[in-house]
């Protein structure tokens, strides 16, 4: 009764089938949760990706935006003074 129990121990009444059943399944676990981080690392890189094309797509269409709008106030000031050039003499 004297053992000291705080330590880690493998009792010999164990069979060993059991602890390489333990070993496979720790690797299995560890090789899963690598091949996990790999697909985790791509999915934040595509959404990164697809984020930044979004960005640029808005900032393409506010600028295509902006020069429609310019050129409909040119095309109603041009508008304005043909009207006022026919009309305005008469």
């Amino acid at each position: 009764m004297d053992r000291d129990r705080r330590g880690w121990h493998i009792d010999k009444g164990i069979p060993i089938a059991v602890l390489v059943t333990v070993v496979l399944l720790a690797v299995s676990i560890a090789r899963d949760q690598s091949k996990q981080d790999e697909r985790i690392s791509l999915v934040e890189s595509s959404v990164q990706t697809l984020q930044q094309a979004r960005i640029n797509d808005q900032e393409r269409t506010q600028k295509t935006y902006d020069e429609l709008k310019v050129d409909i106030r040119r095309m109603n000031e041009k508008l304005d003074r043909l009207l006022e050039s026919q009309y305005g003499r008469n």
